[in-house]
């Protein structure tokens, strides 16, 4: 019973700062939409960013498995960009309220607790990137000292991506899968 009560909380609270933002979303509303008390909902996760911690830690944790699987290099960039952006696409997809959330932290305000929160799942995942890159620079010279500039702008590209596809601005189809990549890798050879 004590983990569908913090899992009801974690769902609940998702949907409420995926849709308002985590700091316009009071403790007292989140127990309202779980049908539980404020004490506990305070018994399970201490605060309301400890609850915050909890959904970034859970699902977040999720997304750098898959885009560490993704990106494990075997010499072939274009095949491990692919296959990054079919699991970021793949994970905002299935979580669509998490994949919002995670951009309003990536966003919010530097000196905010809940960017402190998101920037730890940011760093996590633009490490992954960044290793991917460095390894590839080994086959692609050209590429060597720009790991950073091209995983930020590779998780930018992400990002954006399947937000478009979550909201229904675009169709993100093989076919045009197939053009983002390659245009991004004409890109970074360039």
């Amino acid at each position: 019973m004590e983990q569908d009560t913090r899992s009801i909380i974690i769902e609940r609270a998702l949907e409420l700062f995926s849709r308002r933002g985590f700091d316009a979303v009071g403790i007292q509303e989140v127990a309202d939409a779980a049908a539980l008390t404020k004490p506990t909902l305070y018994y399970h996760f201490g605060s309301k960013q400890g609850l915050l911690e909890a959904i970034v830690r859970l699902h977040g944790d999720r997304l750098a498995a898959r885009f560490r699987e993704a990106a494990e290099y075997r010499r072939d960039l274009v095949m491990n960009l692919q296959s990054l952006f079919r699991a970021s696409l793949d994970f905002a997809l299935e979580q669509p309220s998490f994949w919002r959330l995670m951009l309003n932290l990536f966003a919010a305000p530097m000196d905010a607790p809940a960017y402190q929160t998101g920037s730890e799942l940011r760093r996590s995942l633009l490490a992954v990137l960044e290793e991917l890159f460095e390894r590839a620079g080994a086959d692609h010279g050209n590429m060597r000292g720009r790991q950073k500039v091209y995983a930020e702008t590779f998780l930018g590209l992400l990002e954006t991506s399947a937000l478009l596809a979550i909201n229904r601005e675009i169709v993100l189809d093989e076919p045009l899968r197939f053009r983002i990549i390659h245009q991004y890798m004409h890109g970074i050879f360039s």
